[in-house]
């Protein structure tokens, strides 16, 4: 039987539910999820196979203003993606303010030759005249090929969105092994968990200024996987806050990562880790380019 295969860009402002959508498509977590906007870096890529079709989500940055270095290296990597696939989602959450962001990634998508879809999110939580509205509103400023609302938290309308992508996709051979989920390393995996948490725990700008490396991972033995991450920050007062009184917040980011990647691999997991100071590693392409930055 023929495959239909392709690649998919998801994009939207921060928080419009990218990632939430990427893990409810693939029915497995594989990006990281936060409350605080700008949470995802870089892209992700996020591969779903069914016996008719093979299907890469890329997942990316929120679009935004970018003032600093490493944000405006996070909104191009969103740019990018529309250059390389074959339908686009744009996710916009229902009473979304049409803001220059909203503007920018109409202007960025409307010569583009790929299909465009418009996923008005987080459908489960707004009244249906809401969710209505902007569809009407946005369909009033670009004409897109489809308009699909849906709720990634209660799965609706998620396998619609499946089926309608699949149809407008070519045939073709698979581009990854069907037993694949996620085209990133496990080491890059593991950091993105564990900084998943330091965005939950930490509030104001801590987790903005950090991120992670793994370092090591060791199996153990069948169920045992032995991992070391180091956790980067600008100053020794935010080494501080992340260590917290006697190691009880870095006690609790490792607990709750632990958790998460057990989930992911099916072992136990060792979590050994540490914090360490360099001021100047937003600005420096060893750590742009651990985090898919560069």
């Amino acid at each position: 039987m023929s495959l239909k295969t392709g690649f998919v860009g998801i994009i939207g402002r921060p928080n419009a539910g990218k990632s939430t959508l990427l893990n409810a498509i693939l029915g497995e977590k594989v990006s990281i999820i936060s409350s605080k906007p700008n949470t995802t870096r870089t892209q992700i890529r996020g591969i779903y196979n069914s016996k008719d079709a093979q299907i890469i989500f890329i997942d990316t940055p929120g679009i935004h203003n970018a003032k600093d270095n490493i944000n405006k290296l996070m909104v191009e990597k969103a740019f990018e993606t529309i250059k390389m696939v074959d339908i686009v989602y744009f996710l916009v959450e229902p009473g979304e303010k049409k803001g220059p962001e909203y503007k920018q990634i109409l202007e960025l998508i409307k010569n583009e030759p790929i299909k465009k879809f418009l996923i008005i999110t987080k459908i489960d939580a707004f009244e249906k005249k809401i969710i209505y509205d902007t569809a009407k509103q946005v369909f009033n400023d670009y004409q897109f090929d489809q308009v699909i609302p849906i709720s990634s938290i209660k799965k609706i309308n998620i396998d619609k969105l499946i089926e309608i992508t699949k149809e407008l996709l070519p045939e073709g051979d698979p581009i990854y092994p069907q037993d694949e989920i996620v085209d990133i390393s496990e080491k890059f995996l593991i950091a993105e968990f564990i900084r998943e948490q330091i965005f939950e725990i930490l509030q104001d700008e801590v987790p903005y200024d950090t991120f992670v490396e793994c370092e090591l991972i060791e199996d153990k033995s069948e169920n045992l996987m032995y991992v070391s991450a180091a956790i980067y920050t600008k100053r020794e007062s935010q080494k501080a806050i992340i260590l917290g009184k006697r190691g009880s917040t870095i006690k609790k980011i490792g607990q709750k990562a632990r958790i998460e990647l057990e989930k992911f691999f099916g072992v136990k997991i060792f979590l050994d880790l540490f914090v360490k100071v360099k001021e100047d590693w937003q600005s420096r392409d060893e750590f742009l380019k651990l985090q898919g930055l560069l």
